[in-house]
């Protein structure tokens, strides 16, 4: 965690802004994926999954090493062998096409700003498809339809573990990715998989995953989720918000989906800025800090990091990603393989981010 990072200090190290934002994506990541996992064949759902993600960021990856790295070479005054170098634009895209970022920087760029990466916001996007991959195993093996126990069992043997790291560990006082003594995995495609980032991501992810399919059984009142938020933010101040506010999240999360009036349900339904935003954010404002807008106020910089971001998100929606959704069309099975639980659901998927 570094420094200054917003929510630090006042959490006294356990969580920062960005990590509880990242806690949220995959709690509401896994309520939707789930569903579609349900509802969907396999090949169908991994299909999906792979068109919703791999174009946009493609394309980002083009805009980020022939657009933004020119102009950050240009501002440094490093054009000289900019195109030449070993870890130049070109081996920028070609190391980082498939998901896993193995090359954070380019042409020894941004040595002035914090961090010298052009976008460390894409290293969840490594878990999200290990989770994805989860999800498409249970679903192909029948076990979100047949037994779908299995997966808050998961979620159990998940949290206990966590209750081990912590006590062994930081106790009551850790953040959210404690160190663990477990192996990194090395996996085609997805490169490292940190077990310490691993197991507090699969756990929300998986949290999200036992609101879908136990939905039907799931209180969702609102001194519930008052309570949550209290624990939420009593643990994120005094303690203890690995094991009490991460499940206090994930579970006021849920119940904001579902309790929030119906205006706001259609927020994204026509044009799904969100992963365009997720994934141009930390370049734009990479460049900002180059060119010190900070030094103008941390509204202005906010400010225009959040416009510019929304501009490049829109451009990526209407030019990228929603023509690419057209290809979901192509001749696999749609819905998946009906088993004990009864006939599938309508093959209806919501139009996020997450799900679409």
């Amino acid at each position: 965690m570094r420094r200054g990072s917003i929510g630090a200090i006042w959490s006294r190290g356990q969580v920062e802004l960005g990590g509880l934002a990242v806690a949220g994506f995959f709690v509401l990541s896994g309520f939707l994926i789930t569903g579609s996992g349900v509802r969907l064949s396999t090949a169908r759902f991994v299909w999906n999954r792979a068109i919703r993600i791999l174009p946009g960021l493609w394309v980002c990856l083009l805009v980020t090493a022939f657009v933004i790295a020119p102009l950050v070479a240009r501002r440094e005054h490093l054009l000289d062998g900019f195109w030449s170098h070993p870890q130049g634009p070109w081996q920028y895209v070609l190391a980082n096409w498939s998901i896993g970022t193995a090359q954070p920087g380019i042409s020894g760029l941004l040595t002035h700003n914090a961090d010298q990466g052009f976008n460390g916001s894409l290293w969840s996007l490594a878990y999200e498809v290990v989770c994805y991959l989860a999800v498409a195993s249970l679903a192909a093996l029948g076990i979100l339809r047949r037994a779908r126990w299995a997966v808050p069992a998961l979620v159990v043997a998940l949290y206990c573990y966590m209750v081990y790291q912590a006590i062994d560990g930081p106790g009551l006082r850790g953040p959210i990715y404690i160190h663990t003594s477990l192996p990194e995995w090395r996996l085609p495609f997805l490169g490292s998989i940190g077990m310490e980032k691993l197991v507090p991501l699969g756990l929300l992810f998986g949290l999200g995953a036992v609101a879908e399919l136990y939905k039907k059984k799931l209180p969702m009142n609102g001194v519930a989720a008052l309570l949550s938020f209290a624990l939420l933010v009593g643990s994120a101040r005094y303690g203890g918000f690995y094991l009490i506010g991460l499940p206090a999240l994930a579970y006021l999360l849920i119940w904001l989906a579902c309790c929030m009036p119906g205006p706001l349900t259609r927020v994204g339904a026509k044009a799904d800025l969100s992963y365009g935003v997720y994934i141009y954010a930390f370049p734009i404002q990479q460049g900002l800090a180059l060119w010190q807008v900070q030094k103008h106020g941390y509204a202005v910089y906010t400010g225009a990091s959040v416009a510019l971001a929304l501009v490049a998100a829109a451009l990526s929606w209407y030019l990228v990603e929603k023509p690419a959704l057209k290809l979901k069309s192509i001749g696999l099975p749609r819905k998946g393989v009906v088993g004990a639980a009864g006939p599938p659901q309508p093959a209806r998927e919501p139009a996020t981010a997450l799900s679409a």
